[in-house]
């Protein structure tokens, strides 16, 4: 008789990996697409101690689910040295400042004031819409800030979206709803990110199957099956409950039998694109091996961070790594270009802003993420409950499920796994 697992885990990013952490002791199985676990949170080490993020990095000190665990696994946080507010950018001249100014007072206003996140006038409405015939420079602004910090436009974001996202409250979209916080500010993890998701995996004990695609998920009898492909070629696996955690078209494209509710609700959910190309250069007197080796497109922008997002330390002394990414508006415009010519591009726009740094660049590395961040679009609270739903012994996480960060994420993998706990 073929094996029967207690819970087959779909998906070995932050939040299936918390599923499986605290479900550690249960016979388990996950299953990831991708050759390495830890979706997003992926990161190399190199041999002189630095790291590199693809992605995921940031943990501010409103993340407290992540620092949590993060003290659990025994594993070591240290001050970024940069927050979120670098990515806004420049509010321009005086003039410009003051109008920018008087449409977040009347944000902050908005936040002030605590309603049902499905509100029609909160969820109902974009930021595009909100601002209406505000100044160019404004819708600019807010144009840039939920780029950088949601991976959408204005016209893709609601305003709840905005508030939930805005300052340092980020957890709630309402100021006059108190948010727990870490008194460590805002830190990244040492090692890279990865190490929070290779801790999750290696202390949960269950097996881990990376570089299978689920292709199909399916009731049989009491249980589920789960057929996947791989290197092996396909395999069905079989278990009492499921947890999925892929991202929301693909659980909608493999999920059989998915009532109509759940299928408009993950239908819902669209995901803003990344193209990271992380920047590592070596200490200072190091000559690096790494020049622009293809064409890369004129007027294409391949970074906009504005590298404010690093490693700690003194790079300019020590070495390290800037993170180098482009979000979706720009991702679009180069994403079936080949590797060289992005990363070409994303040197290029380096070593405009470092030249004194140019010549220490020793790596460059690459990532498409098609699945980067999910977005707050109208409408999207409304389908709130639809989205957190199980279906007999079917449960659900992912950074769309709560909220779009690493916090939120593992959240909803707590959730999902004290949900299988009170079903077993």
């Amino acid at each position: 008789m073929d094996r029967l697992y207690d819970v087959a885990i779909l998906g070995a990013g932050v939040a299936g990996l918390t599923t499986a952490y605290r479900l550690r002791g249960r016979d388990i199985v996950v299953v990831e697409a991708a050759g390495h676990i830890g979706g997003r949170t992926l990161s190399k080490r190199f041999d002189d101690g630095s790291w590199a993020n693809y992605a995921a990095q940031y943990v501010s000190s409103d993340k407290v689910k992540v620092i949590e665990l993060a003290d659990e696994l025994g594993l070591a946080l240290v001050p970024s040295g940069y927050h979120s507010d670098e990515l806004r950018g420049n509010r321009g001249s005086a003039a410009e400042q003051a109008e920018i100014d008087r449409w977040v007072a009347r944000l902050e206003a908005e936040m002030a004031n605590p309603r049902p996140p499905s509100a029609p006038e909160l969820d109902g409405i974009s930021v595009a819409a909100w601002l209406g015939d505000a100044p160019e420079h404004v819708h600019a602004f807010f144009e840039r800030w939920c780029g950088q910090l949601i991976f959408a436009s204005t016209i893709e974001t609601s305003l709840f979206g905005l508030m939930l996202l805005w300052g340092d409250q980020r957890t709630s979209a309402f100021t006059a709803e108190p948010v727990p916080r870490s008194n460590r500010g805002d830190t990244v993890f040492a090692g890279g990110t990865n190490t929070f998701t290779d801790a999750l995996a290696k202390a949960s004990g269950a097996e881990l199957r990376s570089g299978e695609s689920v292709t199909r998920v399916l009731r049989e009898g009491e249980g589920w099956a789960v057929i996947s492909r791989g290197p092996a070629g396909e395999r069905t696996i079989r278990a009492r409950q499921v947890v999925c955690a892929l991202p929301a078209p693909v659980a909608l494209a493999v999920i059989e039998g998915l009532p109509p509710a759940k299928v408009l609700a993950l239908g819902a959910i669209r995901y803003g694109r990344n193209v990271a190309t992380p920047i590592a250069v070596l200490p200072a007197g190091g000559r690096g091996t790494v020049a622009p080796s293809a064409p890369s497109r004129p007027g294409a922008v391949y970074n906009t961070n504005g590298f404010v997002l690093k490693t700690p330390g003194d790079i300019a002394r020590d070495g390290g790594c800037y993170h180098s990414y482009v979000h979706d508006v720009h991702a679009r415009v180069i994403w079936d270009d080949n590797v060289e010519s992005i990363q070409s591009g994303a040197l290029r726009a380096f070593a405009a802003q470092f030249p004194e740094l140019a010549g220490r660049v020793h790596w460059i590395g690459f990532q498409r993420w098609e699945h980067a961040l999910a977005q707050y679009r109208p409408g999207r609270q409304a389908l709130q409950d639809d989205l957190e739903a199980s279906l007999e012994g079917l449960h659900f996480c992912g950074d769309y499920v709560i909220t779009a960060n690493m916090d939120g994420a593992a959240r909803s993998g707590e959730a999902a796994a004290a949900k299988v706990l009170a079903s077993l």
